[in-house]
């Protein structure tokens, strides 16, 4: 069993890469580091600063390093006998257009490969079983009235576009933009039209995917068509100049745009506390465990890999079953801890499959040695004057968590 006696935690971002962290490296090894603690490292949103938003776990984010990088690193490492604990987010990922699985879904619905990835009601009555989508700034009615959203064409698909933010359009919206131009549809036009109703008689994800992509590169080659490329031009200011259109095209989709606020008191998926934009995923699916630590655990079989932290356990549905599962797949030798805050008293299960915890409650303790134990009364009279309350802590934080969990988490 690896056994990390001295370790460093590392937080990559743009402003951290793998190149900062190899100069640092002879610092390390003098400071007597046996174990390098790295944030997460794959793929996530542009401009994260800390990688728990993730995007892509089969892909190292590309704004701290490549993964060429990141094996030349580990050679070095091994050579110098410092190890590599690698943080993992298995509970969420970004709830953002850059993430390829759930751009896939939102564009495919059910028909989608990853559409049982995230904690969604497919059948719910909120919204009529549709994602919810809380990232606009007012109600979709003001929205559109405003002319803040737009029907666009990115290659290869039409998608909404709300300022920065895209999200793609179903399939059967393109017969509503591709009929809509001055005049009829050229013979080119006309033939993809031809193929819509083939393609959505497709029911298996696989099918569609490929037929559904095949159609898109052939929407993208006509673009570049110069007669053809008026005509969608003018198909799109026709749709954009139509509020009607616009909100005809918005309800047809897999998913419903609603005010951010919304949440407070309705909400259809799961997501991390109260952070809309961190979607959760079903990670007790058999299939989902396996696609998503693909990678992770090609990197330990490479032996990049010598221990793994787990973010964020107890957000999991059955984390005894992730536990099990993946200390099947990484093996007796790796060192696994999770991230769980041990209330006084409470004790660690002793069926979990790991080494402990991070550490936070070893924390809590280390902090009191710091504390002034003989200041408690002066330091006590002096709060309740601030705040002019006279409830006990263990009060207060109950309220608190109450007030938490009706109103921020009322939905």
């Amino acid at each position: 069993m690896n056994n990390p006696i001295s370790t460093y935690r590392l937080q990559f971002h743009k402003d951290f890469t793998f190149n900062d962290f190899e100069k640092i490296i002879p610092y390390l090894q003098k400071l007597g580091v046996g174990t390098i603690y790295a944030s997460p490292v794959f793929e996530a949103t542009p401009g994260s600063v800390h990688g728990y938003d993730g995007v892509n776990p089969h892909k190292i984010n590309p704004e701290i390093g490549t993964e060429e990088q990141l094996l030349n690193i580990s050679q070095r490492l091994r050579e110098l006998g410092i190890k590599w604990l690698q943080d993992i987010v298995p509970n969420h990922m970004a709830f953002d257009p850059y993430n390829p699985w759930l751009k896939d879904v939102l564009e495919k619905g059910q028909k989608s490969v990853y559409a049982s990835f995230f904690d969604v009601p497919w059948t719910g009555k909120i919204y009529h079983g549709k994602i919810m989508l809380p990232f606009l700034g007012s109600p979709i009615g003001e929205v559109i009235e405003n002319g803040e959203l737009k029907v666009d064409f990115e290659e290869p698909r039409f998608v909404l576009k709300y300022y920065d933010n895209t999200y793609p359009l179903r399939l059967r919206s393109y017969i509503t933009i591709l009929q809509a131009g001055e005049g009829d549809p050229n013979q080119a036009v006309q033939q993809l039209l031809d193929q819509v109703k083939d393609i959505q008689r497709s029911d298996e994800p696989e099918a569609y995917k490929e037929t559904l992509h095949e159609f898109q590169l052939q929407l993208a080659a006509l673009v570049k068509n110069e007669k053809t490329k008026d005509y969608l031009e003018s198909c799109l200011q026709k749709i954009n100049e139509d509020k009607e259109l616009i909100r005809k095209i918005a309800d047809e989709q897999v998913y419903q745009l609603v005010n951010w606020q919304k949440t407070d008191y309705k909400i259809n998926f799961r997501r991390f506390f109260t952070v809309n934009g961190l979607i959760c995923l079903n990670m007790q699916d058999k299939d989902v465990f396996l696609h998503y630590h693909r990678y992770i655990r090609e990197l330990m079989d490479k032996e990049v890999f010598q221990g793994l932290r787990i973010d964020h356990i107890d957000g999991l549905f059955d984390p005894t079953r992730y536990l099990e599962q993946l200390r099947e797949s990484a093996g007796e030798d790796t060192y696994i801890v999770v991230e769980k805050i041990l209330e006084p008293g409470e004790g660690l299960p002793d069926y979990w499959p790991i080494q402990g915890t991070t550490g936070y409650d070893f924390l809590a303790i280390v902090n009191n040695v710091f504390t002034e134990k003989g200041s408690k009364e002066q330091f006590t009279r002096f709060y309740k004057e601030l705040v002019n309350d006279d409830r006990s802590i263990h009060q207060q934080l109950h309220d608190k968590k109450s007030s938490i969990l009706r109103v921020n988490m009322g939905g």
